[in-house]
């Protein structure tokens, strides 16, 4: 990899543990319950967290599969918002920069493997 990509894949990698603080933050600040028998949209946040961490985790490993992630992540979030969360279409604002980061992570990925196969 040349010295360009390889900043660019750190700055995505600092963007990343950002974004994983942020979204840490809003869920401390969100504050759902998990003793109290809590119902499918409680549950459905840390789904979606999980789902979030296993992009990140490939943000590390693997681009291309991150990007990938990352996006389903944006897609099951408008999913859950439309029709479990009742008051929640401001975390459909929150998520479009994560869902942007995605398409970069994916285009980034994408990059990283053509360039890879022609050298």
């Amino acid at each position: 990899m040349n010295r360009s990509a390889i900043l660019f894949r750190n700055i995505l990698r600092i963007l990343g543990t950002i974004a994983a603080i942020l979204y840490i933050l809003f869920l401390i600040d969100e504050g759902v319950p998990l003793l109290k028998e809590p119902s499918f949209a409680d549950i459905s946040v840390y789904l979606l967290f999980l789902v979030f961490v296993l992009g990140y985790y490939f943000l590390w490993k693997n681009e291309l599969i991150s990007g990938l992630i990352l996006i389903a992540w944006h897609g099951l979030q408008w999913f859950l918002v439309y029709w479990v969360w009742i008051d929640g279409s401001m975390t459909l604002i929150l998520g479009i920069p994560l869902g942007s980061f995605g398409v970069i992570v994916l285009i980034f990925g994408i990059t990283k493997v053509i360039s890879s196969k022609t050298n």
